[in-house]
């Protein structure tokens, strides 16, 4: 199977990887960074393009017999800030997206988030949880990304599916003012500074190694499923003050967190179900938490 990646970052690196080894053909769509996929760049076949243009989307899905749609502009603050870039990106975009996998009659995956549910009050979101309260303009988009996939589903009968995948961690996440909590707070410590918590801490997320994530996402691909919505996660939520102290044990840091005010549109309570991708994927994470802690660590260490 050819399979055609869009977005090559911290996700779509790891998918590339995981995907030819598993003996698949890999094409990649490139916005501007190739970085993460320097090691593989004789693998695989590049073509440079932009999601938000349709020719572009077009030119991409040729010749490939399934589409894993990652591309997407991701971070909740940089969304209150830029909100007309993520419904560019993330909903204007897939639309074309599905567009040309519809022309070519591609199989197609969306990457969807937990971020579209908002808060979960009690007990862990599986697919139905019916709730659903993007609580910023990143969640929203992709919350509309997620209704157009289904629409193409049931209007042209195109075989979609979509990952809802939790928070997503690992080697090669990005850190900085677009990057995740797990690798600023790594960074942070490493440069002997303290992790830098938003509110009380207490707020909680659902953690799941990246090459798990990325197994998932090929079990699907190679599926006939059409028009399912699986999540992909570990079941098991984690305070950020808790995330914070395993940081620190990792690093060997006697640093202290800091906390600060709240950050508008913050998840309070995030955690997920995974009990559909057991039954009908055979997938379930298999990498611990403390392993994907210090690979991340030790990833961060021979970088900076």
């Amino acid at each position: 199977m050819k399979v055609l990646v869009t977005g090559t970052g911290f996700v779509g690196s790891h998918l590339c990887d995981e995907l030819l080894r598993r003996g698949h053909e890999v094409k990649v769509l490139i916005h501007y960074d190739d970085r993460k996929i320097a090691h593989i760049k004789d693998q695989v076949e590049i073509d440079r393009g932009d999601i938000r243009y349709m020719d572009e989307c077009l030119e991409a899905v040729e010749g490939v017999d399934a589409v894993a749609h990652l591309a997407a502009v991701i971070h909740v603050d940089r969304s209150r800030r830029f909100p007309q870039l993520f419904w560019e990106t993330n909903v204007q975009g897939t639309m074309n997206m599905l567009e040309a996998a519809r022309r070519s009659d591609t199989k197609f995956l969306q990457m969807s988030t937990c971020e579209v549910l908002g808060h979960i009050p009690s007990g862990k979101a599986a697919e139905d949880f019916s709730f659903k309260q993007p609580r910023s303009p990143y969640a929203a988009s992709k919350y509309a990304a997620e209704a157009y996939c289904h629409s193409y589903a049931y209007t042209y009968n195109l075989p979609v599916n979509i990952a809802r995948c939790f928070n997503i961690c690992g080697p090669r996440q990005k850190y900085g003012g677009k990057g995740a909590v797990i690798p600023i707070f790594i960074n942070k410590v490493l440069h002997n500074q303290p992790p830098t918590i938003y509110g009380t801490g207490e707020q909680t997320r659902d953690f799941t190694d990246v090459r798990d994530i990325v197994k998932g996402l090929a079990f699907l691909l190679e599926s006939d499923y059409r028009g399912e919505l699986f999540h992909l996660c570990s079941g098991v939520e984690r305070s950020i003050n808790d995330l914070a102290r395993l940081v620190l044990n990792a690093c060997d840091s006697p640093l202290e967190p800091i906390h600060i005010l709240d950050r508008p549109g913050e998840l309070i309570r995030s955690v997920g179900d995974y009990s559909k991708a057991k039954k009908l994927l055979n997938w379930e994470p298999t990498i611990a938490f403390d392993q994907t802690m210090k690979d991340t660590v030790s990833y961060y260490r021979e970088w900076i």
